[in-house]
């Protein structure tokens, strides 16, 4: 049964407001991650470990954002812009596996350090999380590629 077209409009508003939102998380979640890494300070492994623990702990911000956008892109049928939010999901997941590396060599360096001191029990807690973190985000991140291009390579993607 074909829709009315105040469902129709009512759906087209509900959309847009998802992708407004997608939008602002989007901006904020970029802001925060560039603020993290810039100015980089490679080499000091005090700023690697709280750096890429700190772009971990903040990431659910920009994947709010990326989620709400590509659901709204693909809502709205367009196909071009679910391609690029895709590829931006990979390309975030190439950069996490990168900064999951960068947070492995340093991890050792950092629990050598402080030895057996009771910051120690703090610091096995926030690797703990910020490996579940990074294990877990890049799937989801191609996961939703995944999704995106399946859903872009339709004949007609809208009217989910």
């Amino acid at each position: 049964m074909p829709k009315s077209s105040d469902a129709q409009s009512r759906d087209e508003l509900i959309w847009r407001i998802v992708a407004a939102i997608g939008l602002v998380f989007l901006l904020l979640g970029l802001l925060d991650i560039a603020l993290t890494w810039f100015p980089l300070d490679l080499g000091d492994s005090e700023w690697e470990l709280g750096t890429t623990s700190h772009f971990f702990d903040t990431f659910p911000l920009l994947g709010l954002g990326i989620s709400f956008l590509l659901a709204a892109s693909i809502a709205e049928g367009r196909r071009w812009q679910a391609r690029t939010i895709a590829t931006f999901c990979v390309l975030l997941a190439v950069f996490m596996w990168l900064a999951l590396a960068l947070w492995v060599t340093v991890l050792p360096v950092a629990l050598k350090v402080i030895g057996n001191s009771p910051a120690l029990t703090v610091i096995k807690k926030a690797s703990a999380k910020t490996a579940v973190e990074a294990l877990l985000y890049p799937f989801a991140l191609l996961w939703l590629a995944g999704a995106a291009w399946r859903a872009s390579l339709r004949k007609r993607m809208g009217g989910y």
